[in-house]
């Protein structure tokens, strides 16, 4: 009697040993993929307890968004939509650290009498204080110092194209006694994009040495979202991954996107051809450098490009017959006496920083006799 049984077929043994090196290598793969994201959940959920206490734990709003004053959770007093300038600060709102009263101005430290016409403070985040509150940006420690009206105009984000744009709109409304046009190497460069931090704006062309103003009305609408890169849909929530992009200085295509309208370094040329704007407004105007954390840790600020970029664009400023101020030379004696921790916070000035500005800018208008301290204390 024959019995037909079924052939069992055994793998050779370096297919078998493969086979177990394989199972082990993606085993490891996995314990150590597991490991890694159990580290940082526990990370980030120390560092969320360090920034927030227990709340931190509870909350989880994109970062991204509120950085960007967008989507669910987004800071709604950062921006509104404009069709002149691209946004602005909106009327009479509130949050925890940013409020505007029915003009969009930043809300200061009432005082019972302070005296007018004010002085009118434009520019970009280093004018409106980001990163500290109301009564700790830079006008209201002046106003504090000077008795004087110090209307906070400054929005996040703009180049200084927008500045002088806004500018020129506010003068006629606020009548101040004279402007203090606030601006950094940053929004320099910016005035060369059409897109900046994902949104659009207007911008300026030269040709034949004058300006051209494009992209205006700027496309877009009251309450639009504004789409972010896809990263930070993903990893906006994460506290500890914003950190690593603070610290980093990676925010451009993390936070942000933008598009080159004219060529890099027109901007500089820009700003310059702006400067007979500023200078037709019909009040004096001080056109003052500011620079962020970053700049100092760069070695600034004599000799760097950023530095002779800003003197160029000063210089333009006394040629129209305005009156340049560059920061960094009074500002370098604080940061070496007190180091950059102290002056500012992750990029902006903190509390002190804003009152060492502040005190600063006093100095030097008394300097120039737009003010008279004794009259203005």
């Amino acid at each position: 009697m024959t019995v037909d049984r079924e052939a069992t077929v055994v793998a050779p043994k370096g297919e078998r040993e493969l086979r177990s090196k394989t199972t082990d290598w993606l085993a490891r793969i996995v314990l150590v993929t597991v490991s890694v994201l159990v580290s940082l959940a526990l990370l980030e959920a120390g560092y969320r307890l360090v920034l927030w206490g227990p709340e931190g734990l509870v909350r989880w709003p994109n970062l991204a968004h509120q950085r960007m004053g967008t989507g669910p959770g987004g800071e709604r007093c950062q921006y509104a939509y404009d069709a002149a300038i691209g946004w602005t600060s909106p009327s009479n709102c509130t949050s925890p650290t940013y409020n505007s009263d029915a003009e969009g101005f930043r809300h200061a430290s009432a005082q019972a009498s302070l005296a007018e016409p004010p002085i009118l403070v434009t520019g970009s985040s280093f004018a409106k204080g980001d990163e500290v509150k109301d009564d700790e940006a830079w006008p209201a420690y002046l106003q504090d110092m000077i008795g004087r009206k110090v209307v906070n105009a400054g929005v996040s984000g703009y180049a200084f194209d927008q500045t002088v744009l806004a500018t020129e709109k506010l003068v006629p409304r606020v009548k101040p006694l004279l402007v203090v046009v606030s601006f950094t190497p940053g929004d320099i460069q910016r005035a060369e994009l059409q897109v900046a931090w994902s949104r659009e704006k207007p911008y300026f062309t030269v040709t034949d040495g004058q300006l051209d103003l494009r992209n205006v009305p700027v496309p877009g609408r009251p309450g639009a979202p504004v789409p972010l890169p896809a990263v930070a849909e993903w990893l906006g929530w994460s506290a500890l991954a914003d950190l690593v992009v603070q610290r980093l200085g990676i925010q451009q295509g993390w936070y942000f996107t933008e598009v080159r309208a004219v060529p890099r370094g027109t901007g500089e040329t820009i700003a310059c051809r702006l400067m007979p704007r500023l200078a037709a407004l019909g009040v004096p105007v001080v056109v003052m450098a500011q620079y962020s954390r970053g700049y100092w840790n760069n070695d600034g600020p004599h000799g760097t490009a950023h530095h002779r970029s800003v003197r160029k664009v000063l210089d333009c400023a006394a040629a129209a017959g305005l009156i340049p101020f560059d920061v960094s030379d009074t500002l370098k004696a604080a940061v070496d006496a007190h180091g950059t921790d102290a002056l500012y916070r992750s990029d902006h000035h903190s509390a002190e920083g804003n009152r060492v500005i502040a005190d600063l800018v006093m100095g030097e208008l008394v300097s120039r006799r737009l003010l008279t301290q004794a009259a203005d204390r």
